[in-house]
Formats: C-alpha cells, sequence, structure tokens
C-alpha cells in the first residue's frame, strides 16, 4: 500500500485526505440519520396523550425537543400553537427549515469531496504524463519501458480518484433520499 501511495506522487495525499473525510462523513451521518434520532417510534402517541391529559412541562418538552428531530417540531408547533394561522405556518415552516438544514448537515461537503476527488486524481494524472514525457525528450534514446513506468504511475491518481469518488457519490445520494424519506413520513 506503502508503495502505491509514493508511487501516485505528491497527489495522492490530498486523495487520501479526501477518503478520510468521506469515511468520516459517511460514518456521522449514518449515525445521526438513523430513525430513532430522527423520527422515534410512539413520539407522537405520547405527545398526544401529554397534551390530552395537559400535563406537559417545561422540562418535558425540552427534552422532547432535544431526543429528536420531529419532537424538536412537534414541540415548537405546540409552543406556538396560540399564534394566528398565518403567524403560526409561516413559525413552523422556519423551524421545518431548521430540522431541515440540521439533517443535511455535511451532505455538501460530501457531494464536494466526491466531485473533486476524480478532478484531483486526473490532475496528477497530467502532471506524471508531463513528467514522463518531459524525461523521455530529456534521454537521447526512447526507452519504451521508462515510458510504460511513467504512464503507469500517472494513472495511479486517476484510478484512486476514482475509487474515492464513486463511493462517495453513492453515499451522497444515499444520504439525500433517506432525509427525503424522512421529512416525508
Amino acid at each position: 500500500m506503502n508503495e502505491f501511495i509514493t508511487a501516485g506522487g505528491p497527489f495522492m495525499w490530498p486523495l487520501l485526505a479526501c477518503s478520510v473525510l468521506i469515511i468520516t462523513i459517511t460514518i456521522e451521518r449514518s449515525w445521526f440519520l438513523q430513525n430513532r434520532l430522527v423520527s422515534p417510534k410512539g413520539l407522537k402517541a405520547q405527545i398526544i396523550n401529554l397534551l390530552d391529559k395537559e400535563t406537559i412541562s417545561k422540562k418535558q418538552a425540552s427534552e422532547i425537543a432535544n431526543l429528536s428531530s420531529l419532537g424538536f417540531l412537534l414541540i415548537n408547533c405546540i409552543k406556538y400553537k396560540n399564534l394566528q394561522r398565518d403567524n403560526l405556518e409561516s413559525k413552523i415552516e422556519e423551524k421545518a427549515i431548521e430540522v431541515k438544514y440540521g439533517l443535511e448537515r455535511n451532505l455538501t461537503m460530501l457531494g464536494t469531496i466526491a466531485t473533486i476527488s476524480p478532478l484531483l486524481g486526473l490532475l496528477g494524472t497530467v502532471v506524471g504524463m508531463i513528467t514522463a514525457f518531459t524525461g523521455l525528450t530529456e534521454t537521447a534514446g526512447a526507452n519504451p519501458d521508462l515510458l510504460a513506468s511513467g504512464i503507469s504511475q500517472a494513472l495511479i491518481t486517476t484510478a484512486f480518484g476514482l475509487f474515492i469518488a464513486v463511493p462517495g457519490l453513492v453515499m451522497h445520494k444515499y444520504f439525500e433520499q433517506k432525509i427525503t424519506y424522512l421529512l416525508i413520513t
């Protein structure tokens, strides 16, 4: 593995950083987009039960709001229930957007990293090809083995960039779809 990274040249280090970031964001989003942290089962029934009995305290409301995204939204609905309809809709829409942004946290970064990884790999390949051909012109005789070795080294960064980008884009689309699903259910 170390030979592979060394053979890819200096562009392998940013690509390695991209791969670490993609893995980190994927783990973080997988954890925070669990159904139990976004929309736990029975939460709606629990809140309706507390409202019917009129026993919801500020402490309970705070705990429910901190428990999940849906809890945060429902508690804010209760908090603003005495407002006029237009104001209520505006406040609830504002809180729903806040919840959506919280769910989408780091997705833009994931998509950006997945998009730039193959470009970094391609840049490494272009620089490697320039280096390989420059080395050919500086030597008196054209050695096909030397050229093949230089091209092989140059293509390592493109392969690594694509190897990073494909799972990154897949995870980006997966999380986008999961958020959409969580928001409409």
